[in-house]
């Protein structure tokens, strides 16, 4: 569970004043070299990497070398793409050897939250998951790189389930306004019914009223 230091590089990069900066001043001095052994260090050269989407998350420059400091699970502790004074950045190194160390151990800590977010999950309690997940990834830079992950899987997925909700929404809530619509409907002929048979009535009482002023001698125009 060591931290890890990986030195990116590439082939143009090679008179590159920060490569030889990393090269002969900084993995040189006495002080990086013994704070170093306790970490994992790799060298790794840029075109040989198959798959480029996995520099991606770091953001680097195309042309400078980069140092990778993570942690045991691979989360960023620091990244550092130009010169530095090696005595000056050794309490760079120390600070980020810390961060590790801090993050390893409260990992069983933010993996207890991250079960309690998820049980929230499974019942149904999408509110208080996300308020969970959310408080956790806030504190992003306090958790080491496993946890990380958990943790955004988990919010990709709450985002998923979001989207697959407001979707059947909008199918129901055009069902209620295609139902809304066909009572709407069923109310107008109603009234129109309605209106039909007063409309008769109406007509029959014209009628007798027309008959009964004839009688009386009146002719209605």
């Amino acid at each position: 569970m060591k931290p890890m230091l990986i030195f990116l590089y590439s082939s143009t990069m090679a008179k590159d004043c920060c490569c030889a900066n990393f090269e002969r001043a900084l993995f040189r001095t006495r002080s990086v070299v013994k704070e170093l052994s306790g970490w994992s260090c790799y060298k790794q050269q840029i075109e040989a990497i198959k798959d480029r989407e996995i520099l991606a998350p770091y953001d680097l420059r195309d042309d400078k070398p980069a140092l990778l400091f993570l942690d045991a699970e691979g989360g960023l502790l620091h990244k550092q793409q130009l010169c530095v004074e090696p005595t000056k950045f050794f309490k760079v190194i120390q600070s980020a050897r810390k961060l590790s160390d801090l993050r390893l151990k409260f990992r069983d800590q933010h993996l207890a939250q991250r079960s309690q977010a998820r049980k929230h999950i499974d019942t149904g309690n999408f509110d208080r998951a996300i308020r969970v997940l959310d408080s956790m990834i806030k504190n992003k830079k306090m958790m080491s790189g496993f946890v990380v992950h958990l943790v955004e899987q988990d919010l990709d997925e709450l985002s998923t389930t979001a989207n697959g909700l407001l979707e059947q929404a909008a199918d129901l809530r055009e069902k209620r306004r295609l139902l809304d619509s066909y009572r709407l409907y069923q109310e107008v002929e109603k009234e129109f019914l309605r209106l039909e048979a007063f409309s008769k009535e109406a007509s029959k009482h014209r009628k007798e009223l027309f008959r009964a002023l004839r009688r009386m001698g009146i002719t209605p125009r």
